[in-house]
């Protein structure tokens, strides 16, 4: 008997899929995307003790969906529950008007509308590139 394996997708909403299903469990998908790994050639895959498994990636496979100003430094609260700490510049890049930043790997995490705007009380703009400066 042959076993139909499910492929893992993250979509370019950020949202996480196991087949057609959407994973919308928090705590699961933290726990695969710290697990997340990306092979030279630009491919994903989560990587939990031997066992590796592929990941499809529609676009990037992090989504920075909130912003804690309050706290300083500033941290960025993803999808997937994990957090960046703002601690340091960060330049952002653009495909066509959609805005990203470097969590893991250059350009891997997009940035929602409203984490945006925010983040743009601290941009710096240097000739055609613009860098997000934290407040110290």
């Amino acid at each position: 008997m042959d076993v139909l394996i499910q492929d893992i997708t993250i979509k370019e909403n950020g949202k996480w899929y196991f087949g057609q299903a959407e994973m919308f469990r928090r705590q699961i998908l933290n726990v695969l995307a710290t697990n997340l790994h990306r092979n030279p050639d630009g491919s994903y895959y989560i990587q939990m003790g031997d066992d590796e498994n592929p990941v499809i990636v529609e676009d990037v496979p992090y989504l920075a969906t909130g912003i804690m100003e309050n706290e300083k430094p500033i941290k960025l609260a993803f999808h997937d529950l994990q957090e960046m700490i703002l601690d340091h510049e960060l330049k952002l890049y653009f495909k066509g008007d959609v805005p990203y930043i470097t969590f893991r790997h250059e350009a891997d995490t997009r940035l929602s509308r409203g984490v945006y705007w925010k983040l743009s009380d601290y941009f710096e703009f240097r000739e055609e590139e613009v860098f997000i400066v934290p407040p110290k």
